[in-house]
């Protein structure tokens, strides 16, 4: 088959290209490994959050025959988000394909196939890191965009105060490891989460990944320490440089696998309710193309552009439309390993 035809033939369209993509193994980031969002795909490009007030009221007694206290109806409201749109691109030449063919076959179609999914999956690696990189804006209440502006600043957003940091004090504490400092701390926390969720929805865990100063000071401070040196479970802290993660006062503090913009501040830690329906949602919009129009968003969309000769080069676009966010921003507190 010649070149010209394996550019026109459905290796190239739109349907074979994001199935491809859609298809491509590649390691998921720490959030989406932890399949804590909850995906799902929408016919528009914009959702809207519902928002209903719960706040519950004790009801006093009244006479027998009396009045009735008359309940407050919480009001409704509706927070429209537009889901963003990352394109990615890249270019296979007709050069590129000269003289190559597929490991142990002299078949053509083998050797342009190859090359097609090494670029499609280097795009979806790329689409990859950057959700991840939503995602780690959204359990810290502001989504950025590659150049570091506002996405959406989700505090901003539904209405709400962003909690005060947690600051744990770790260095100034070293002196002495009495009473149980830390674990009172975190207490609070749980205290405070629960109190944010209006004591409506149980949280099954409590999930704090770490810069890297901060969990080198947490999981070596003398209070945790010593704790554990009195457990089973110390055989754990002493080895937790292979896991990197370790639980204490109902937390599981774990080191954050970051590299580079995809990262948490070092000292800081955030504190991220696990298990609670609908807290954090992705949200996926169909592409722009008449092809995908109304239909059921995908994770990732694919399609290829010949040149105008349809002899020298194919442009290949790869894309996320995912918007992924805390509905409940009020929950996210972040931990401090010493006030500033």
């Amino acid at each position: 088959m010649s070149l010209a035809n394996v550019f026109n033939s459905d290796l190239f369209g739109m349907t074979a290209l994001t199935a491809a993509i859609n298809a491509s193994e590649t390691p998921p980031g720490r959030l989406a490994e932890l399949g804590l969002f909850e995906e799902k795909g929408e016919t528009t490009t914009s959702v809207v959050i519902e928002r209903k007030g719960s706040t519950l009221s004790i009801v006093p007694s009244k006479p027998r025959g009396g009045d009735p206290t008359p309940m407050s109806t919480n009001g409704r409201t509706g927070i429209s988000l537009n889901i963003p749109h990352v394109p990615a691109r890249d270019r296979l030449l007709a050069d590129e394909i000269q003289n190559v063919r597929a490991f142990g076959s002299d078949n053509e179609l083998e050797g342009v196939a190859q090359r097609r999914d090494e670029k499609l999956m280097n795009m979806n690696l790329a689409l990859d890191n950057t959700e991840e990189y939503h995602r780690l804006g959204a359990i810290q209440g502001l989504i950025l965009d590659a150049d570091g502006g506002t996405i959406y600043d989700l505090f901003d957003e539904f209405g709400v105060t962003e909690p005060d940091t947690v600051f744990l004090d770790l260095e100034a504490a070293w002196a002495s490891t009495d009473g149980g400092v830390i674990r009172g701390k975190l207490q609070d926390v749980k205290t405070n989460i629960r109190k944010a969720l209006k004591n409506s929805i149980s949280i099954s865990s409590l999930w704090a990944p770490c810069g890297d100063e901060f969990f080198k000071l947490i999981s070596n401070h003398p209070e945790i320490r010593e704790t554990y040196m009195a457990q089973q479970a110390a055989n754990d802290l002493r080895n937790s440089g292979a896991n990197d993660s370790f639980t204490y006062g109902g937390v599981t503090f774990e080191l954050y696998p970051g590299y580079g913009d995809v990262e948490l501040p070092e000292d800081e830690c955030r504190f991220v309710p696990m298990g609670v329906p609908g807290l954090f949602i992705s949200r996926y919009a169909p592409a722009p193309w008449f092809s995908a129009v109304n239909s059921i968003g995908l994770p990732r969309y694919a399609m290829a552009t010949p040149d105008p000769t349809g002899e020298k080069y194919i442009d290949l676009e790869a894309q996320t439309n995912g918007l992924h966010i805390c509905t409940r921003p009020e929950v996210l507190f972040t931990g401090s390993k010493a006030a500033s």
